[in-house]
């Protein structure tokens, strides 16, 4: 028996990690399926092989105008070198190129969804991760606590709100440009914190210390009729989950052989996951598992090593 009970040929496609209610979930789609759906990571056991090269699929795109779904699935073949299409390529770089820089642009350039979003308020925050990596981010209202969720960031700070979304932006970029605090935050340093983080309290500090900055020289003295000053304290909502105590990283290529991992949560999108014969902790980036045509069944797992487990 697979994951969910088919029979063990089934073939499945995950396509990312999706927060919802602040709690972690997979999107995936059976391969003869049209639409995905979202399971729970907690409790997913997931058991797969990939021998030779696999076959792919595009893992679709996330609309942004207006009077879309929240997520579009496609079964297309991927560009070379891309888990997009051509299509769902393209609408994933006008999307980026629109929200990075729509603050630059003028009217006539933005889609009109863009219009309407940046018309909505917006916050500024300063997020801290494990590795004690700090970054300035944005996001509106509705979304600021699962933007955190999905980037993975330890603990944060809202520190500004705004009516609108250009001014916020144009706040964003002096905090980078004049204290040299990134707007991003790598994969491999998130990853790298999770196993070997700094204490909470030095991380804590860190923060603080940026937040102190930032306020001093570039919130208040901006503080006007479309800002107001804020000091709201965020965490991970998995922060306290016992598997976050102490992790390992997964010694073993997702990309090839056979892996039985027991879903346990996610910290952004890294996964932290058990094995069948051990009550370690690991965790794994399933990026490269996205749009992977994955079989499924009982196939148990690749040895590791206790010495590849500790290192």
């Amino acid at each position: 028996m697979s994951i969910d009970g088919t029979d063990s040929d089934t073939q499945r496609v995950l396509l990312g990690v999706v927060w919802r209610d602040h709690v972690p979930h997979l999107r995936t789609r059976r391969a003869d399926h049209a639409l995905s759906d979202l399971i729970l990571i907690d409790g997913w056991r997931l058991n797969y092989r990939i021998e030779g090269e696999p076959s792919r699929t595009c893992v679709g795109h996330i609309p942004f105008r207006n009077k879309r779904s929240e997520y579009h699935d496609c079964k297309k073949a991927p560009r070379p070198g891309s888990r997009h299409c051509e299509r769902c390529a393209i609408v994933e770089a006008t999307f980026a190129s629109q929200l990075h820089h729509a603050h630059h642009k003028g009217s006539s350039e933005l889609d009109a969804a863009f219009h309407e979003h940046l018309a909505k308020p917006n916050r500024l925050y300063l997020a801290a991760f494990r590795d004690g990596s700090i970054k300035i981010g944005t996001s509106t209202l509705t979304r600021a606590e699962t933007r955190l969720e999905e980037q993975g960031a330890w603990t944060a700070r809202f520190i500004a709100e705004t009516t609108n979304g250009r001014t916020v932006r144009h706040l964003e970029d002096a905090v980078t440009e004049r204290l040299g605090i990134a707007q991003s935050v790598s994969a491999v340093r998130k990853r790298r914190g999770l196993v070997s983080p700094i204490s909470n309290d030095q991380l804590s500090a860190m923060l603080q210390h940026a937040v102190d900055e930032v306020l001093r020289t570039i919130v208040n003295p901006a503080v006007g009729d479309d800002m107001t000053s804020l000091d709201l304290h965020w965490h991970h909502p998995m922060a306290e989950h016992p598997a976050a105590a102490h992790i390992l990283d997964y010694p073993l290529a997702l990309q090839k052989g056979r892996h039985d991992l027991y879903l346990v949560t996610a910290i952004g999108r890294h996964i932290l996951v058990k094995r069948a014969d051990g009550d370690d902790v690991f965790v794994i980036d399933p990026s490269p598992l996205f749009g992977v045509r994955l079989d499924i069944g009982e196939f148990g797992s690749d040895e590791i090593t206790i010495q590849d487990s500790l290192f």
